[in-house]
C-alpha cells in the first residue's frame, strides 16, 4: 500500500506516457519466500520523468509485474563484461524474476490499456519462440541449463529462466476475460522478444503455474510452441519440493500460517496459493506435504487438461541425464539446433555433477504420507472439473 500511495503522490497520471522512477533498494520488500512472484509493491520509487514507449523499447528494459491495471517494467545493465543475452540466460540466471528484483536500476509503469494499444502493431518475433513448462522441483532448471550449453554464444539459442511476465499472466487467469488475457499474452510476448536476433530460438522456461494459460497463448500466438518436461514419479517431485520449501521459506513462520490458514491470509508471505488456486482450494492443505502436492498437481493436471497444445513425446528428466546423447535429440530438433552440439551438452553434464545430484535430493516420505498423496491424487482425478 505504501508503494501505491507514493506512486499516486509522486508519479504523473498521464494516460499515454510511461512513468519512470528511481528505485530505492534499501526500501525493497522483504521476502519470506525467496521464490515469491514479483509484485508492484517490491520497490519504493520516486518519480523522475514521463517518457515515450521508444525509451522502454531500449535493450535492458523488462516486464517486471502485471496487474489488472498496470504493466510495470524495470531496467537493468549487463553484468560486468557480459552482453544482455549472457546476463539473462538460464546459464547464469536461473530465475530472471529474482535477478530483476536484485538488480533493478529504474522502474516504469503504464496502464494496461495503453500498453495493449501501443504494442498492438509490434512485429512478430524474428525467429522461433518456445515455452518450456515443468512441475516445480522436477529438474526443469537443470534441463534448461543442459540445453543452453549447446550454444555458449546465445546467438542461436537463448533460454530465459522464469520471466516474470509469464507468471503475472498466470496470476491474472482468474481476473481477466478470455479476450483480455489473449491480447495481453500476445503483447507481452512480442515485447519480450523484440530484441531477438534472426535465426535465434528463444525458450522461456516458465514457472509451473503457467500451464493453465497455454490455451490463451496458443490462441493469440499459435506459432509459439510449448513443451513439458517432468520426472517419471510425481511422488518423487513432491518429496523433492517438500525439501526445497523447507530451505527457501522462513519455515517456522510459514508452517504456522499454513497450519492456521483458515484464520490467516498467507498471500503476503507467498503467492503459491494464488498461483495454484484451483488445486489448492480442492486439497485444502494443512501441512507441508499437502501444500507441496497442490503445487505439483496444479502443473500436472493443467498439463493433462491442455495436452493438445503441447509438443508430444518429450523425454523424462531421468532419461535426459542418464543418456543425454540419445534423449536430448528431440529437444535439439525442437530448438532447431544441430546434433553436433551434443558433445557440449555431455561436457556440461560432467562439469555439473554436484548441481545435477541436488536434483535427485529428496526427503523420505512415510507410508502414511505416500498413502495420503495417493488418496488425494485419486480424488483430484475423479473431479470432473479437472478432466
Amino acid at each position: 500500500m505504501l508503494f501505491r500511495w507514493l506512486f499516486y503522490l509522486f508519479f504523473l497520471q498521464g494516460k499515454s506516457g510511461f512513468e519512470i522512477g528511481q528505485t530505492d533498494k534499501e526500501a525493497s520488500r522483504h521476502r519470506f519466500d525467496s521464490t515469491d512472484v514479483t509484485r508492484e509493491s517490491d520497490f519504493l520509487s520516486f518519480h523522475e520523468k514521463t517518457t515515450l514507449f521508444e525509451e522502454i523499447c531500449e535493450e535492458g528494459w523488462f516486464i517486471y509485474s502485471i496487474t489488472d491495471r498496470y504493466v510495470y517494467f524495470v531496467k537493468i545493465s549487463p553484468v560486468e563484461e557480459d552482453n544482455f543475452e549472457t546476463t539473462i540466460s538460464i546459464e547464469k540466471c536461473s530465475k530472471l524474476s529474482n535477478f530483476l528484483y536484485q538488480n533493478a536500476e529504474k522502474l516504469a509503469r503504464c496502464q494496461v490499456e495503453t500498453f495493449l494499444r501501443i504494442t498492438k502493431n509490434l512485429p512478430p518475433s524474428r525467429s522461433k519462440v518456445l515455452i518450456f513448462h515443468s512441475a516445480p522441483s522436477s529438474g526443469g532448471t537443470t534441463v534448461g541449463k543442459l540445453l543452453q550449453s549447446c550454444d555458449n554464444s546465445k546467438l542461436s539459442l537463448l533460454i530465459v529462466g522464469e520471466p516474470p511476465f509469464l507468471t503475472s499472466l498466470s496470476l491474472l487467469y482468474n481476473k481477466l476475460s478470455i479476450e483480455e488475457l489473449r491480447n495481453l499474452s500476445k503483447s507481452t510476448i512480442r515485447f519480450s522478444t523484440m530484441h531477438q536476433k534472426s535465426q535465434q530460438t528463444i525458450v522461456f522456461k516458465s514457472r509451473s503455474s503457467c500451464t493453465k494459460i497455454v490455451p490463451f497463448i496458443h490462441s493469440a500466438l499459435p506459432s509459439v510452441q510449448h513443451f513439458f518436461i517432468s520426472r517419471k514419479s510425481s511422488t518423487d517431485i513432491i518429496s523433492r519440493l517438500v525439501l526445497t520449501n523447507s530451505i527457501e521459506f522462513q519455515y517456522p513462520i510459514f508452517s504456522f500460517l499454513l497450519r492456521f490458514g483458515q484464520y490467516f491470509d498467507i498471500n503476503w508471505i507467498s503467492s503459491w496459493k494464488e498461483m495454484e488456486l484451483e488445486i489448492y482450494t480442492r486439497i485444502g492443505p494443512k501441512n507441508d506435504l499437502e501444500f507441496s502436492m497442490a503445487q505439483v498437481y496444479g502443473a500436472l493436471l493443467n498439463y493433462r487438461r491442455n495436452r493438445q497444445y503441447f509438443v508430444q513425446d518429450m523425454p523424462f528428466v531421468e532419461d535426459l541425464i542418464s543418456d543425454t546423447a540419445i534423449h536430448i535429440r528431440p529437444l535439439l530438433d525442437l530448438c532447431e539446433i544441430s546434433d553436433l552440439a551434443i558433445p557440449e551438452c555431455i561436457e556440461w553434464k560432467r562439469n555439473a555433477e554436484e548441481q545435477i545430484q541436488q536434483t535427485w535430493d529428496t526427503v523420505e516420505l512415510s507410508e502414511e504420507d505416500v498413502a495420503r498423496v495417493g488418496h488425494l491424487a485419486e480424488l483430484l482425478q475423479q473431479d470432473v472439473f479437472l478432466n
